[in-house]
């Protein structure tokens, strides 16, 4: 029987038609084409959480998985929504239902397991999050089967995890943002994240990018050199990707997709361990 997914797509109305504007794709669509590279009969269905009372297309325990995708959102400058889609993290991890998240989901989930979560210190983290380097703990945990002790992720994040909540495991973290990916556990539920975009391709970054650049360089979070070099390096990268065979070794966990998203194949077949007892 196929895999039943909820992604949840948690940016704001204007943050999701940012992306779009710059060139991005939406949310689900590129967490739809994630999961299919490891389930290709995947049922999905994608939440729209821009609103305080989404309309859930099925109740949480109809879902096998529940996906959160990143956001423009900032989790401690909290407002309605915010709250709500902490209160859903929630429900979902007493409701026992496995979850997965990137960036901003690693924060939700954070928060909702009793976390802190701080404007970075160190500034933002855009394109590259370099040298993700594994913990112990993250060596032997199922979430990086297959995957090397140290790798380069594509990211964008102004935000990062401060204090982990009681019964967290720490998994990777860089120089940059001391928790890169961790296991978030409340209650009956276990949450598997990371802070970096490994839903994200080459394309969308050096979109986002190139789209945000002005604001960014105004910002001062980049310089008209910087923003080039990241769009150039994504564009190789976008390149490589056309023929993953001929991609090099330490190029693998940005540029051969199935490499990029192996967390979430994991994930994925941790979700049917859990259906299948």
């Amino acid at each position: 029987m196929p895999v039943k997914l909820l992604i949840a797509d948690i940016y704001s109305t204007n943050g999701r038609a940012g992306i779009v504007s710059a060139g991005g794709s939406k949310a689900g669509d590129m967490f739809t084409r994630a999961v299919r590279l490891h389930r290709p009969d995947a049922e999905i269905s994608v939440l729209t959480f821009d609103t305080t009372s989404p309309e859930m297309p099925a109740p949480i325990g109809a879902f096998d998985g529940i996906i959160w995708s990143g956001s423009n959102l900032t989790i401690h400058r909290r407002n309605a929504l915010i709250d709500a889609q902490i209160d859903m993290a929630r429900a979902v991890f007493d409701s026992g239902v496995p979850q997965f998240g990137v960036c901003y989901g690693i924060q939700l989930a954070t928060v909702a397991a009793g976390g802190t979560v701080v404007a970075n210190p160190k500034g933002p983290e855009i394109g590259w999050a370099r040298d993700v380097t594994l913990t112990d703990a993250g060596r032997n945990h199922p979430m990086y089967r297959g995957k090397v002790d140290r790798f380069d992720a594509l990211c964008w994040h102004n935000d990062t995890v401060w204090e982990l909540p009681d019964n967290a495991e720490l998994l990777a973290g860089n120089t940059h943002s001391h928790v890169q990916a961790a296991i978030l556990r409340r209650g009956r539920g276990e949450f598997w994240a990371v802070q970096y975009h490994l839903e994200f391709d080459g394309r969308e970054v050096a979109s986002l990018v190139g789209g945000n650049a002005p604001a960014l360089i105004q910002a001062g979070a980049l310089n008209e050199e910087s923003a080039a070099a990241i769009i150039a390096d994504m564009q190789a990268v976008s390149a490589l990707a056309e023929d993953p065979a001929s991609v090099p070794e330490a190029l693998k966990p940005v540029a051969d997709p199935l490499t990029r998203t192996a967390e979430l194949g994991n994930w994925l077949d941790r979700v049917d361990e859990i259906r299948n007892v």
